[in-house]
């Protein structure tokens, strides 16, 4: 993926973007966008895009604090060339946000992926972090506007699940996946009677407590097997293996009775039960067991590991619809679809359709404003394809979708 630098497409965006944005919004308040550590122009466009549609909510300018090469796409998006503000900005739009840090103005978190995703956090009630406060004001909308309205959703949530399932994991039956996990676990030279925990998705710095613990417990565990995608010292363990990039998806999941995860995860969704060790936006949405301490850690693989020797999970039926409607809101109901973003997986051919779409796209009615201001007006933690303050127009609006099963 090229930068938005020199060059015959790059000219063409930045006419583009020029003639799009003539109207740019000013005032005395701003809007920052921050584009620093950013080397994808998918994410800098993005982060602009939705800079831009706060700006003309609130009558602001926008200030893009960002890497010198995003210069002149920043000034196409018609940036003020005032540099960092003197006052505290009416949002921050950012694809980096540190979690941590408490802010004290709006801070709107762009992702990758799809068409549009975006999070939000509103400080109306005093300073607040990412890591403290996101998480239940997800989960907080998720149990008013996504759980009560499962059985309208479900149709959709199955056809999303199976499209996902069907990106990665190929098994369609119990029997395929029992034949698999002998495979695999003969070929990783473990035990299949036993439970295989598997370990992933940790970054180094992060959540190191429950990690140092989740490795200290395999360590001295006999009962189960232990796979780690994440680098862990040799412990002398037997059953630890370290598979950092050496399985395919299939085999994975087929082989992992119980994951831990330090981030988002759409096993519990398939039927695997996950110990979430660390933060990801979608933790109090209820699809996998959220542990807080080393204590709880440990008391949550012991039942785990007990239960899995009667032939019984801790993957109960509700969590795993929640973890579907998670996947679903996710992939689906907090995606926006625009005329004017081309598609994430436009990959090195983005530049040139977004140049097209700049070119002949309208800003009337498109839903990326409409969506960007549902959420800044009613405070809502996250940007929605669909408008859930109504359910009867949410009902019609979902397609009814023929069985995957």
């Amino acid at each position: 993926m090229r930068r938005v630098g020199e060059g015959e497409h790059a000219d063409r965006l930045l006419a583009a973007a020029r003639t799009y944005w003539g109207d740019s919004p000013g005032g005395d308040r701003c809007v920052v966008a921050e584009a620093y550590d950013d080397d994808d122009p998918r994410v800098v466009v993005r982060t602009l895009l939705v800079a831009k549609a706060i700006c003309g909510l609130v009558s602001a300018r926008l200030v893009v604090l960002a890497a010198p090469e995003w210069a002149p796409l920043a000034e196409a998006f018609g940036a003020a060339p005032d540099g960092r503000p003197e006052v505290p900005p009416a949002a921050l739009v950012t694809s980096r946000a540190d979690r941590a840090v408490e802010r004290e103005v709006p801070v709107v978190l762009v992702h990758g992926g799809g068409t549009l995703k975006a999070y939000a956090l509103f400080p109306d009630q005093g300073p607040c972090s990412l890591r403290e406060e996101l998480p239940a004001r997800i989960g907080a909308f998720f149990e008013r506007h996504v759980w009560p309205y499962r059985e309208t959703i479900r149709p959709s949530a199955e056809r999303v699940a199976w499209r996902a399932k069907s990106g990665g994991y190929q098994i369609r039956t119990e029997t395929e996946r029992r034949q698999l996990r002998h495979y695999g676990c003969a070929r990783l030279g473990i035990d299949a009677d036993r439970p295989t925990i598997a370990v992933f998705g940790h970054s180094p710095g992060l959540d190191e407590e429950l990690f140092e613990a989740t490795a200290e417990f395999a360590a001295r565990d006999d009962d189960a097997n232990w796979l780690f995608l994440d680098p862990v010292p040799d412990t002398g363990n037997p059953r630890i293996r370290g598979v950092t990039g050496a399985l395919s998806a299939n085999v994975l999941w087929s082989v992992t009775d119980v994951g831990v995860t330090f981030g988002d995860s759409d096993l519990p969704a398939f039927g695997i039960p996950v110990i979430q060790a660390g933060w990801s936006e979608g933790g109090a949405c209820g699809a996998t067991h959220v542990p807080r301490t080393p204590y709880e850690l440990g008391s949550l693989l012991r039942e785990a590991i007990a239960r899995h020797a009667k032939g019984d999970t801790i993957l109960g039926p509700e969590q795993r619809e929640r973890a579907r409607l998670w996947l679903w809101l996710r992939s689906c109901g907090a995606d926006v679809p625009s005329q004017l973003l081309p598609h994430w997986e436009h990959g090195d051919d983005y530049t040139r359709v977004l140049t097209v779409n700049l070119r002949h796209a309208e800003r009337d009615g498109d839903p990326l404003y409409a969506a960007v201001a549902r959420m800044w007006k009613r405070r809502e933690p996250l940007l929605t394809r669909f408008d859930f303050h109504d359910p009867a127009a949410l009902a019609t609006t979902l397609t009814p979708s023929r069985s995957t099963r």
